[in-house]
């Protein structure tokens, strides 16, 4: 097996766990839990939450790194088509949405948990369902973009 079809296999995974594990969570999880009491459904949350993040940190690493790898095999960003800019670019936005997403409210709402400030923990996570939702739109343009650029798509 040649190492792009490795990267590929790496990259696509990466991205499944991201893309994928956010319409789980935003489609399935979250309208499936509305219904719980706050005092319930926000540790619930925080506890998937803190799961599920850390495994997107892992998959923004992998993205990262088999992407750029991927780039370089290719012969560097002025061989690659149009296609992989529009998914790099879009990638960045998603990555720096995470970023907001992580190290803002998601640090807010296990604050406000901790303190038992229900009130305040449930406007964090509106907060993150909001970028969160939005990260899933970009994700899943991605994936269309990437299915679809090498048959001349973009």
């Amino acid at each position: 097996m040649e190492p792009l079809s490795i990267l590929i296999a790496l990259h696509v995974l990466a991205a499944l766990v991201w893309v994928g594990g956010l319409f789980f969570l935003l489609l399935i999880v979250q309208p499936t839990a509305g219904a719980m009491p706050a005092g319930e459904r926000l540790p619930l949350f925080a506890a998937v939450l803190g799961r599920f993040l850390l495994w997107v940190w892992l998959a923004v690493i992998v993205l990262l790194i088999s992407g750029y790898i991927m780039i370089f095999l290719l012969g560097g960003m002025a061989a690659v088509p149009v296609h992989v800019h529009i998914m790099q670019g879009l990638g960045w936005v998603m990555f720096l949405l995470f970023g907001h997403l992580f190290f803002s409210p998601w640090r807010r709402l296990r604050t406000a948990l901790a303190a038992g400030a229900l009130k305040d923990a449930g406007r964090e996570l509106a907060r993150i369902r909001m970028l969160a939702g939005i990260v899933l739109v970009l994700g899943l343009l991605v994936v269309v973009i990437a299915a679809g650029g090498r048959y001349g798509w973009f």
